[in-house]
């Protein structure tokens, strides 16, 4: 299971990377879950519970942006046992490293957003293409930039850095 903190950027990019695999052998359930990162945990936690219960695991995607909230996220998410995917400053910046190494530091989804202009389309409502924009082997590509940008558990402490390439091999089998 993985709860999506947002409206449609991580749901669309989810919903379009676990088509492109296709995995028998594996059920994805993607959801949303607009909220804070900690409203979005709990919200996990009092509907599926961690892993071990209706699900082997569960995950929720969050971004850092403006929340206040991320280390009561981290601590709710520890304690029930539910992966929590970060991103800092948003999720844009897992998009942007499929097309780019980008490791300089970005104030939030706004300036993060001209410099994912330059190799994709990014409509007004966020949504995203997954198989036009971020297919074929372009995932592989992103996990490889993003997993030297921080070390696992500290990305909300981390601009930029994502820990997206863990799900995204989570779904792949753990193969790049």
């Amino acid at each position: 299971m993985v709860v999506c903190g947002a409206k449609t950027t991580e749901y669309d990019y989810l919903k379009g990377f676990k088509s492109h695999f296709r995995r028998r052998n594996l059920s994805v359930q993607v959801t949303k879950k607009p909220g804070s990162p900690l409203q979005v945990v709990q919200y996990a936690v009092k509907r599926w519970g961690g892993a071990g219960g209706e699900f082997d695991g569960v995950w929720c995607v969050v971004d850092v942006d403006q929340f206040q909230d991320l280390d009561e996220a981290l601590l709710c998410a520890a304690q029930n046992d539910v992966e929590l995917v970060i991103s800092n400053p948003c999720f844009e910046i897992w998009l942007l490293l499929h097309h780019i190494d980008h490791r300089k530091w970005v104030r939030d989804y706004n300036a993060v957003k001209p410099l994912l202009q330059q190799f994709v389309d990014v409509p007004s409502d966020k949504s995203v293409d997954f198989a036009r924009d971020f297919g074929g082997d372009r995932w592989k590509v992103a996990v490889e930039r993003a997993r030297p940008l921080a070390l696992e558990g500290s990305e909300h402490k981390t601009n930029p850095s994502t820990r997206m390439w863990r799900l995204a091999l989570a779904i792949n089998g753990g193969d790049v």
